[in-house]
């Protein structure tokens, strides 16, 4: 099971999903970027990193680019929810 499946958050957090391939070069900034934006709204978040790996993955998980940033289980892409495309791009 993926942690977007089967995670939970803890009371009082608000569960922060980064899903990215092993290769991706960008979720490091990502993470950063959550931590940043989490501080500056004062917001206790907890960070979910999810590796997406297989093809397979991608299309269990709808994951539809490295970095994908989810808050409480929606992207933070508008346009991803209604995205069809997933892969491990």
């Amino acid at each position: 099971m993926y942690p977007s499946e089967t995670q939970r958050s803890a009371p009082g957090l608000i569960p922060v999903e980064i899903l990215h391939t092993s290769g991706c070069g960008n979720w490091q900034g990502a993470r950063d970027a959550v931590l940043r934006v989490a501080e500056e709204l004062g917001v206790a978040a907890e960070l979910i990193e999810t590796v997406v790996d297989t093809q397979e993955a991608a299309e269990t998980l709808r994951f539809v680019g490295s970095p994908s940033v989810r808050v409480r289980g929606h992207d933070v892409q508008p346009e991803a929810e209604r995205r069809t495309d997933y892969g491990l791009g």
